[in-house]
């Protein structure tokens, strides 16, 4: 009797015939003796795609070790970067690793949206600390236990779901808006200079970045599941304290509102922090659709007035939605930011 069995020629699995197979008795147990045969090299996919009319595309290596590189045919290199030129329309092509030491990847924005993309997040584990993957239509989960701290993630405009790992750490920029993570708001620490995060399902507590001397934007905006509720009953997403902004002098762009969500009921209870102030580099603050008390919106138009000349434009306030509508003094801060060129958008008044 003729059984199948799996070997390894030239690092691809191929079929043989072997006759007879050991490790069968006569009454037809299967005690194997020896483990399959392994590829060799053993290979991680990293994504497969398929090759589109134009026929061209390019990804590039940007940093790292010994990385070899097989794609298309299966040949394979140890360059930073590769153009895919002259493809027959509708191949799939798989590029694989045969080691993860120590790369940083750069996919080129001609990669967005590829048909039939298919992405392996195992193939990045190792990566050095830049990892680019904006715009390429990825929608598989990253992989729990991904443990990483990053100089620069960017992941922004994928459909990636699910939970962002608690592993991943950033002491420079976090940019992975406009995918459908779920869950709390990523970790960051006083090395992160920008955080932009808007546009997910992210739920909780935002951070106390209070005391971050680097911090230049922190946007954690528009969150919402997908969902459509009552404006009456909204669905909360952002809950926490706005903090004491003036401790970050680098900070120019703060936004936790609820943003273009609130039109299918969103919003974000937060509320201010006693000793809330803002420093005089900060450009844009948006907090509408957070539930903010008339004291609150009070105390931060009176902060702001009380350094009107000394900020640099676009100077914007944005306010509106479901908060509290100022007092009389408040109204008189608002018109001291408006006559300093200020644009100062306020809750409507009930």
């Amino acid at each position: 009797m003729e059984t199948e069995q799996l070997t390894s020629v030239g690092g691809l699995m191929q079929e043989s015939m072997m006759s007879p197979m050991h490790g069968f008795d006569a009454l037809g147990s299967d005690s194997i003796e020896e483990p399959l045969p392994t590829p060799d090299p053993f290979r991680i996919p990293l994504l497969t795609f398929t090759a589109p009319a134009s026929g061209t595309e390019t990804v590039s290596w940007n940093a790292g070790g010994n990385v070899v590189v097989h794609w298309g045919d299966g040949t394979s290199d140890s360059n930073k970067s590769y153009a895919y030129t002259g493809l027959t329309p509708g191949e799939q092509i798989t590029i694989s690793l045969e080691s993860t030491y120590n790369f940083g990847w750069t996919a080129n924005s001609d990669l967005k949206a590829l048909e039939n993309l298919t992405f392996w997040w195992d193939g990045v584990a190792n990566t050095s600390s830049t990892l680019n993957l904006k715009d390429m239509g990825i929608t598989r989960r990253m992989t729990p236990t991904m443990s990483k701290t990053y100089s620069t993630l960017n992941l922004e405009g994928n459909s990636i779901e699910g939970e962002f790992p608690s592993g991943i750490s950033f002491n420079g920029n976090c940019f992975i808006k406009n995918n459908k993570f779920t869950g709390n708001l990523p970790a960051i620490t006083s090395f992160v200079k920008k955080y932009q995060i808007q546009g997910n399902s992210f739920i909780g507590d935002i951070h106390d970045i209070s005391n971050y001397s680097l911090i230049e934007s922190y946007l954690a905006y528009g969150q919402d599941d997908g969902n459509t509720y009552s404006r009456v009953n909204p669905k909360i997403m952002l809950t926490g304290t706005i903090p004491d902004l003036s401790t970050c002098p680098s900070l120019t762009f703060y936004h936790v509102g609820a943003g273009e969500p609130w039109n299918r009921g969103f919003k974000n209870d937060l509320s201010l922090a006693s000793n809330f102030d803002v420093g005089v580099n900060m450009e844009r603050f948006y907090a509408s659709n957070c539930q903010l008390s008339t004291e609150e919106i009070d105390k931060i138009l009176n902060k702001f007035a009380a350094k009107a000349g000394t900020f640099t434009a676009p100077n914007i306030i944005e306010l509106s939605g479901s908060n509290g509508y100022p007092t009389s003094a408040g109204l008189a801060d608002a018109q001291t930011l408006t006559a300093d060129g200020w644009t100062v958008n306020l809750p409507a008044l009930d």
